[in-house]
């Protein structure tokens, strides 16, 4: 039925959400002991990263590289502007998938009239669960070639990329100390009164949040929720290292230039 499968997708949208925020919670309670380093006579091997490797691995050469080869030169401020320069690419890589995820949100809002004309017709029959309600809608979907849960993995891929960036930060020892403008040490939070970071990534993932339309269908309440998440992600990321917090706010801004685009593309 349309209206499980809408809410089974607003449900991973949100589980993506609330999972993200129980990992930072996680990493918080339970901290990883940090071991000192070897002695560097023999190579040191890679961190293994578990199951976000197959992101986090790319993430880290791209990182390690950009550094190397392009920003060095700066001096102390070369991992501040490596890591924006990497988000750039990070999200030129996403923004296919950010394509279809807009592509798909404009068909289910396309359809949107005959699956609502089809609820009401059974609702007026007054057997909402008959079977022939479910073939109705599935046939709607099969002729155009699409369904529900077709945008879950666009939607979720950012999460799984800003779990596997923070793998990555908290795993690169040259960080410690790295400055960049008013941030003495990019892994540790921000030394001022008021982090400004975690309050701009805030105001800006609020933007985003605008910008971004809600699925065709979607649950009122659930939508509501999700407009509340970039104020539980500024509390919980507010104690984190600075340089996740680069991450985020560099990545909501080209966000925020997407999604201009995508909004007039695919109105």
């Amino acid at each position: 039925m349309h209206d499980l499968g809408v809410r089974v997708l607003s449900t991973l949208l949100l589980s993506g959400a609330l999972l993200f925020v129980a990992f930072f919670l996680y990493s918080i309670l339970y901290p990883k002991k940090v071991e000192a380093a070897p002695a560097p006579t023999t190579a040191s091997r890679p961190k293994d990263y578990g199951y976000l490797a197959p992101v986090a691995g790319p993430v880290e050469w791209t990182l390690r590289e950009v550094e190397a080869r392009v920003t060095h030169r700066t001096g102390r401020d070369s991992w501040g502007w490596a890591i924006v320069l990497t988000t750039f690419l990070v999200n030129l890589a996403l923004f296919p998938f950010r394509i279809l995820a807009a592509r798909h949100a404009r068909v289910m809002r396309t359809l949107q009239p005959q699956i609502d004309a089809i609820n009401a017709q059974y609702q007026t029959k007054g057997v909402p669960t008959d079977p022939g309600h479910q073939r109705e809608i599935a046939a709607v979907y099969k002729r155009h070639n699409t369904s529900p849960l077709a945008g879950c993995i666009p939607a979720l891929l950012p999460f799984a990329v800003l779990a596997a960036f923070y793998s990555v930060l908290t795993g690169i020892a040259e960080l410690r100390g790295a400055h960049w403008f008013w941030i003495a040490d990019l892994s540790q939070p921000e030394q001022l009164p008021i982090r400004v970071l975690p309050l701009l990534m805030i105001a800006t993932q609020l933007l985003v949040t605008k910008l971004t339309p809600s699925p065709a269908g979607a649950d009122p309440r659930t939508t509501k929720l999700m407009a509340w998440a970039p104020l539980i992600f500024g509390i919980v990321l507010y104690r984190q290292p600075s340089g996740l917090m680069l991450y985020w706010l560099t990545s909501n801004l080209l966000q925020l230039v997407q999604q201009s685009w995508l909004g007039k593309r695919y109105a």
